[in-house]
């Protein structure tokens, strides 16, 4: 029988791997500043990093290993890049990561059995002051695939599909080391939006799904701590309108503004976007049609921007439906300077045509269509009061981006007279700057920068993050083409510290 929890002592010997510190590289500008970074050489057999901020704590490396046996290790380096502690837990080779979070000083890591063959969870717990690890077993009585994992002050929420359709939330008690389903979630057909810590006491679930007048709509599910059902409220949209996608936040006076995306009736595309406060009349929602926003179209050249205006406008005065939809994702909802800033990203499926015969299988000759990923046009960044009413919009062009997983690629740094709206793609930065609706700086370019042995490169991958205080975190893994630091290193991964000053 496994244990609710296992302790494991931190590891405090040398790593058994080199890492390669180095100070300020360059500056862009007097702007965009590349400060220390570091690098690993990794061989052929081993296998390559994991990055999990932990904000002015440093940053935590995290892989799974296979020999001598199978564990994962950890290192936490803080915001120099210097070594605090290092160790590792023993794990079952059939578990894989599927995701991490943070709070209050803790880091927790979230395993799922690759095979499903157990359903429960593996959880390791670091506590990054001292480098304490605690694994918890979490049994799961409803099997799914983890896709939102949050703690409370009170234990760990994991949240998925049963049947790959019908959303599912669990609760681990820390005290009792016991999980229980959460009470009043649909057993039908929806969508886990977010889990959302309001306080200390309370967290919300939001949840998208059809009411029974068939229309897409949001339920919000606030819960004690401890996981008890406190409160169910529904969002009631206009008749010939669906609530899509939405992100609460909490304001000051403890009430929810919350703010996303809606569509037509039984339409899964976005027309624009909405926003609604929770202490209010349910039916009291404020929509913005994407064709009202001063910006949106600014991703396009000019002229194609213009034509595009000039036609909604003619079908605005003469009383005919503009047929504007898109595919839209919100990514974050945000209190800045006694307003709330939205940024979401648009995109939209592409496909292409592979012949039968190449596929194998013996069909007959012919084309076939198959999915070729996800091609992002722009963000949209977008300026509420706290009434819920629309005060400014901007938007910024995202080039070439095209990704088989949805996520968020544009962030943004919100300085107190500046928005820095920043990308990373193929190893290079695309910014903007941005005040409200105008524009402080246009669209810039920077190559990505790391050590100059990396200069002959085959191929690589490289991510933005956050990481604290307005520094973000360019990292990813170079695959070398010569040798380099040994006869043995294939590849390297890196770590580049960056901030907007």
């Amino acid at each position: 029988m496994v244990k609710a929890t296992d302790r494991f002592s931190i590891l405090t010997r040398s790593l058994f791997i080199n890492i390669f510190l180095n100070g300020i590289l360059f500056s862009a500008g007097a702007q965009l500043q590349y400060n220390e970074f570091i690098q690993i050489p990794i061989t052929r057999n081993e296998a390559s990093f994991n990055l999990a901020s932990t904000g002015s704590e440093g940053l935590i490396l995290h892989r799974q290993l296979i020999q001598p046996l199978p564990a994962v290790q950890f290192i936490l380096l803080d915001t120099v890049f210097k070594q605090r502690w290092s160790g590792i837990v023993p794990l079952d080779r059939k578990y894989v990561y599927a995701m991490h979070t943070v709070r209050n000083s803790h880091a927790y890591f979230l395993y799922h059995h690759r095979e499903f063959t157990d359903i429960g969870f593996q959880v390791i717990e670091l506590e990054l002051s001292t480098g304490r690890m605690i694994q918890h077993y979490i049994r799961n009585f409803i099997p799914f695939f983890p896709t939102l994992f949050e703690p409370t002050k009170d234990g760990l929420l994991m949240g998925g599909y049963f049947n790959g359709k019908v959303p599912v939330v669990i609760f681990y008690d820390f005290k009792t080391y016991k999980s229980k389903v959460l009470p009043a979630l649909l057993n039908e057909p929806g969508e886990l939006i977010q889990i959302f810590s309001a306080n200390e006491q309370t967290f919300s679930i939001i949840i998208s799904s059809r009411n029974p007048q068939r229309q897409k709509t949001l339920w919000i599910k606030n819960y004690t701590s401890n996981g008890d059902l406190l409160q169910n409220k529904i969002l009631t949209p206009s008749e010939n309108r669906g609530l899509l996608f939405g992100k609460t936040i909490l304001l000051n006076d403890g009430t929810q503004l919350i703010a996303g995306t809606y569509g037509n009736r039984n339409s899964d595309f976005s027309k624009g976007l909405f926003v609604a406060r929770l202490d209010d009349d349910p039916e009291n929602i404020h929509y913005y049609p994407f064709t009202e926003l001063e910006n949106f179209f600014s991703f396009m050249k000019t002229q194609r921007a213009f034509r595009v205006k000039e036609r909604v406008k003619r079908k605005t005065v003469k009383g005919k439906k503009v047929r504007l939809q898109y595919r839209f994702q919100v990514n974050e909802f945000v209190s800045y300077n006694n307003e709330f800033v939205l940024l979401g990203e648009a995109f939209y499926p592409v496909y292409k045509s592979v012949d039968r015969n190449y596929m194998g299988g013996g069909l007959a000759p012919g084309a076939s269509t198959v999915f070729d990923g996800y091609k992002y046009t722009h963000a949209v960044i977008i300026g509420f009061d706290h009434t819920g009413k629309l005060v400014w919009d901007n938007s910024f062009e995202i080039n070439d981006v095209r990704s088989f997983n949805l996520s968020q690629f544009v962030k943004m740094n919100l300085r107190p007279n500046k928005i820095v709206l920043l990308y990373l793609y193929e190893d290079r930065i695309r910014s903007k700057v941005i005040l409200d609706d105008q524009i402080l700086e246009p669209k810039g370019y920077t190559a990505l920068r790391i050590a100059s042995e990396l200069a002959d490169e085959e191929e690589s991958f490289s991510t933005l993050d956050y990481w604290y205080d307005g520094y973000f975190t360019a990292s990813g893994t170079k695959n070398l083409s010569s040798r380099w630091l040994g006869k043995q290193s294939s590849k390297v991964f890196y770590v580049s510290k960056i901030s907007y000053r």
